[in-house]
């Protein structure tokens, strides 16, 4: 078995900025809320050999964020 060191805290802390960041985005281009987010492993044919393979693919599920009208007068 093959074992790796664990990230740097600061690394990790960095990384969760960056899909933060992405996730408010989706949620603010598509008014939407995010719900959920998977990885998930996909056998897709791999281009430079031919040969199906297993690449890991995000999910994000999102749920449309309610729209509200006030009636002014």
């Amino acid at each position: 078995m093959m074992r790796t060191s664990p990230l740097p805290q600061a690394k990790v802390a960095e990384a969760e900025r960056k899909v933060s960041a992405i996730l408010a985005d989706l949620e603010a281009a598509t008014h939407s809320e995010v719900k959920d987010i998977a990885l998930e492993d996909v056998v897709e044919t791999d281009a430079a050999s031919g040969q199906p393979a297993v690449h890991q693919s995000v999910d994000i599920t999102v749920q449309p964020r309610a729209q509200r009208k006030w009636l002014t007068k």
